[in-house]
């Protein structure tokens, strides 16, 4: 009878505990999607967010049209056609350019879409040259609030740079069955642009911003030290698009 009681004690913890490694694999994901700066990050020339009238079109934001990009150092990507992503936060739509230029300040591609609240994005389109490794580029988007009048527009600038993809980060792409695995590969490999690129695909699937929220969090975090206004700002940023998230399925 003994026995028999230590065998089922034995099966149960045994139960319990397969159950909670499964817990902790389905939740280890998550807790490594922090973003690691680059080994050996560029200081960046040029990211700055104009603050016309607050840096939006309309008097009472709170917050400026914002590129989510690192402030302290260049973002990196490994794509030659990399996904752009900022805050808007004029609630009316507007015209907005997208400017992308060379290293040297040479034009290389413009577009105009319109605004819409909240966080955009935009992907290089496939048929354009491959942006090259080893090089480094500057974005714009432009929003107008009045084409009669230029200089009322307001403007976020930020810097990217493309480096050669890493042999154990592909080989370990590869492997990754989730998009929550690739968001955290990226952010460790201190890839930021393709990071939040797979965290905003994995939005607009879902129809849920988490994956974005938090990786502008490990940002807000790893930004905190050298730059809290900024760290501040994509708290705020945060905070806008979390009020936007619709309430929780019972």
């Amino acid at each position: 009878m003994m026995a028999h009681r230590l065998k089922r004690r034995t099966v149960y913890s045994t139960g319990i505990a397969s159950f909670m490694l499964i817990v902790a694999l389905s939740i280890a994901p998550v807790a490594l999607a922090k973003y690691t700066p680059p080994k050996d990050p560029s200081a960046p020339k040029e990211t700055v967010t104009n603050t016309t009238r607050g840096g939006s079109c309309e008097a009472n934001s709170t917050v400026g049209l914002t590129a989510l990009v690192p402030y302290s150092h260049v973002g990196e990507t490994i794509s030659g056609h990399p996904t752009f992503i900022w805050f808007v936060p004029d609630r009316t739509s507007r015209p907005l350019q997208f400017r992308l230029f060379g290293a040297a300040g040479q034009p290389i591609y413009r577009t105009e879409i319109q605004s819409q609240p909240g966080i955009m994005s935009f992907t290089l389109p496939s048929n354009l040259p491959q942006l090259k490794a080893g090089q480094s580029y500057k974005w714009q988007v432009v929003l107008v609030c009045d084409r009669n009048a230029p200089s009322r527009n307001v403007v976020a600038v930020a810097e990217m740079r493309v480096v050669g993809p890493d042999a154990s980060l592909q080989a370990q792409l590869a492997a990754a069955g989730t998009s929550q695995q690739r968001i955290a590969l990226y952010a460790q490999f201190g890839l930021w642009y393709d990071a939040l690129a797979e965290a905003r695909k994995a939005s607009e699937t879902s129809r849920n911003q988490a994956p974005v929220l938090e990786l502008l969090d490990a940002l807000a975090s790893s930004e905190a030290q050298p730059l809290k206004d900024w760290s501040d700002r994509l708290q705020q940023i945060r905070a806008i698009e979390q009020q936007r998230q619709p309430p929780p399925k019972p």
